[in-house]
């Protein structure tokens, strides 16, 4: 039995029944995955490892230069209390999803990925003869071209012709574009600042983090 075209998300696991979800229950979840520091009383991080580079760091890019900066510096994954609850329904979907589809021979879950400094984790990837499609499950509050930025890498990467995103109530195909690439050697020079990118940091909650990051 194989898989030959992913399905929405929510037509596949039950989505409703974390609706109710609160953020004492969402950091008590991420606490067992790692440990978890609160840095701010909004503020909270786990560690991260930033050494090589990864297509996930894109969200964060477009997010904010300067927060990626800091995050580096820190070694450390910095989010709001607000979004820990989205973190966690993130996370369990995903788990569902792949513990899904896992039963279709040509099904391979949580596939990673090492070219040069390179490295990624595809959430699922499809075997199709000699070929790899890859599948992104993505939940988040991304914006839509940032999620087609991160698999375009992952095609690329695997030498695929198209890949798949996964969202709640549909599925979206994605061609191969090799120019997404480019994005990453942009945040690696980032990375490589000695001082942050200027950013003018207006309602953000990492704002007193990242002025205290030198």
């Amino acid at each position: 039995m194989e898989l030959y075209l992913p399905r929405p998300l929510c037509t596949v696991v039950n989505c409703k029944d974390l609706e109710h979800l609160d953020v004492d229950t969402a950091l008590t979840e991420m606490k067992k995955e790692q440990e978890v520091f609160r840095l701010l009383p909004d503020v909270y991080a786990y560690r991260y490892d930033f050494k090589r580079l990864s297509p996930s760091v894109i969200n964060d890019y477009e997010y904010c230069p300067r927060l990626l900066w800091t995050q580096y510096k820190l070694g450390l994954k910095l989010f709001s209390i607000d979004s820990a609850v989205a973190i966690v329904k993130g996370r369990l979907l995903h788990e569902r999803y792949e513990r899904a589809v896992s039963i279709f021979d040509n099904v391979i879950a949580e596939y990673k990925i090492e070219i040069g400094d390179l490295v990624g984790v595809v959430d699922i990837v499809m075997r199709k003869g000699n070929e790899y499609i890859p599948v992104e499950i993505k939940t988040g509050l991304a914006s839509r071209e940032a999620h087609r930025r991160q698999l375009q890498i992952y095609i690329h990467m695997l030498k695929a012709r198209y890949g798949y995103l996964v969202y709640r109530n549909r599925v979206e195909k994605v061609e191969r574009d090799s120019k997404a690439v480019e994005m990453l050697y942009k945040i690696k020079s980032v990375l490589q600042m000695d001082k942050p990118p200027n950013v003018n940091c207006k309602s953000c909650p990492f704002k007193y983090i990242c002025k205290n990051v030198l």
